[in-house]
């Protein structure tokens, strides 16, 4: 504690501080701008986070109530960390990192210390944790690899290692006290591994993978221009589920044809609050532009559950059954129709479509349809140029919707099967729950059943019908989805390349053989079985 003569005082260094900071930050994002929109973008984040009047004004109070300048930083950030920790979603979960980093530069500011490095050239950095500022002075000292104690596959330095194409494995515990200075160590990105200190069969073992790897690589991008269609000449659009601008264009980069999912509410995430209708056009416009013409599926908000959740009126004992999705738009429709005309008026740059998320009934999908004509019907009136036919689909995310598939195909443009929520509800399996993470499995064969079904329902109507989820990427569920008569997919852009591949050594009858089979399985088990069996007899016979 400090003494009462001592709080202005503190107050003054609190605030000298965050100039500092705020400074700093504003530089680094000028210079990282130029050499990665993504590094930049996660900076910004951290500016809006350091320059949040609420978190300032409760540190000063915490300052006048007699706590010192440091203390009251750490304190007041930690409130804020223990809510974001508490979070189901683990890509809030990993927010906390954000939270600390900011924390970290402030607290230098106080003491006058400025945050450097120093590193060897051609090494592997092994730390806590890393900031992206830190990600990119990595690359440019040409580091090997990175192996970090927190994280997750979500957290910022683990997406930027795969923007950086540097080798990552992320969240391995106390790796800083595991692994000395000067070490030999091996980073396997692919499978999560480190080895330390390995031995020489290990070692020529890697090396003679990784030159493997680098062959195939080099052949994966000969296809970036090739078609995404099978041996038997079957076309397929590959398109991208992206979370930003800098995602799109690196989507484009890989050939994918635009976006098939953009999770608009990880701009939430990023702002910290609902944007205004304005700041959210030109979100999605960036977003279009770097489409370059090509088709982006932007996904209303899906805010609740395991996801973003301010504005949820209280706490829910079950949110993954609660106020989420299209349920919580129309509970907060002012929230909906400015993401609507946001939306609306970016269209007009491009080819744009919009997506309801968590539909399960009738009746929500014509209160939401209400809602965007009004909304659509009134932006003229006040002077706002829109398109007017913009296509509107729903995602089939719960067995409810799966089984009214035929009557939701006949009243929207397009379907798109979210498989990690249609798994989910279809197996009641939280698959955020590490003690059921062994039951959680979208190859299981309910789920392909509600799958094939809503295939059906779209081919009957007429309209596309696509996989968002991660099934989409999923490199034994390929000749499946193909073979259930799915002719859109849409993954991470880190993998389109591969599975562009996969789709061009697939053989669409023979898929379709399988799938019969597979449709027959009543175990999960069954179905990998069939699926092993097609790919084994695909393997080296289909193009390359």
């Amino acid at each position: 504690m400090i003494s009462p003569d001592e709080v202005e005082h503190e107050i003054e260094r609190f605030h000298a501080a965050h100039q500092v900071t705020t400074e700093e930050l504003r530089q680094a994002i000028g210079s990282a701008t130029s050499e990665s929109a993504t590094v930049a973008s996660i900076l910004e984040s951290y500016l809006m986070i350091a320059s949040d009047p609420v978190i300032t004004q409760a540190i000063v109070q915490r300052i006048r109530r007699g706590a010192s300048a440091e203390a009251a930083v750490v304190d007041e950030f930690d409130v804020h960390k223990t809510f974001l920790y508490s979070a189901k979603d683990q890509l809030l979960r990993e927010r906390v990192q954000d939270f600390e980093h900011v924390v970290e530069r402030i607290l230098a500011a106080l003491r006058n210390r400025t945050l450097s490095h120093e590193l060897r050239l051609d090494s592997v950095v092994v730390a806590g944790s890393i900031t992206p500022h830190e990600m990119l002075f990595f690359k440019r000292m040409a580091t090997l690899g990175v192996v970090t104690e927190i994280g997750g596959v979500t957290s910022h330095a683990c997406i930027l290692a795969r923007d950086f194409e540097l080798p990552a494995v992320i969240g391995i515990r106390n790796a800083t006290e595991r692994i000395g200075d000067g070490d030999e160590i091996i980073v396997d990105g692919y499978t999560g591994t480190v080895v330390v200190r390995p031995d020489d069969a290990t070692l020529q073992s890697y090396q003679a993978r990784a030159a493997e790897r680098s062959v195939e690589r080099t052949s994966r991008l000969t296809l970036i221009d090739a078609p995404a269609a099978t041996s038997d000449d079957e076309v397929l659009v590959l398109r991208a589920n992206i979370d930003s601008a800098a995602d799109m264009k690196v989507a484009r980069a890989v050939g994918c044809d635009g976006a098939g999912l953009v999770r608009t509410e990880t701009m939430l995430v990023a702002f910290g609050r609902y944007p205004s209708p304005d700041e959210q056009y030109a979100w999605y416009k960036n977003i279009v532009d770097q489409a370059e013409g090509s088709v982006v599926t932007f996904r209303a908000f899906d805010v609740g559950s395991d996801k973003y959740r301010e504005g949820i009126p209280h706490h829910e004992e079950n949110p993954a059954l609660g106020l989420r999705g299209i349920r919580f738009l129309l509970y907060r429709p002012d929230i909906f129709e400015q993401q609507v005309e946001a939306v609306w008026r970016a269209a007009v740059h491009g080819q744009v479509r919009f997506m309801l998320p968590m539909i399960s009934s009738v009746e929500e999908l014509e209160a939401a349809r209400r809602i965007i004509n009004r909304t659509i019907t009134s932006l003229p009136e006040r002077g706002i140029e829109i398109v007017s036919n913009v296509p509107i689909g729903v995602m089939i995310e719960t067995p409810a919707a799966a089984l009214l598939a035929q009557t939701f195909a006949e009243r929207v443009d397009f379907l798109s099967i979210g498989t990690n929520d249609l798994a989910q509800y279809t197996l009641a399996t939280d698959r955020t729950n590490e003690l059921v993470a062994d039951i959680f499995d979208a190859m299981h064969p309910a789920v392909v059943q509600l799958i094939a079904m809503t295939v059906r329902a779209a081919h009957t109507a007429g309209i596309p019908v696509s996989v968002c989820g991660e099934l989409a990427g999923h490199a034994a569920a390929t000749e499946l989805l193909i073979g259930l008569g799915i002719r859109e997919l849409s993954v991470a852009p880190s993998l389109a390349l591969e599975l562009k591949h996969r789709i061009r050594q697939a053989d669409s009858r023979a898929c379709a053989r399988a799938v019969a089979d597979v449709l027959a399985c009543t175990s999960t088990t069954d179905v990998y079985s069939i699926l092993q069996q097609l790919q084994s007899s695909n393997h080296g016979s289909g193009a390359s």
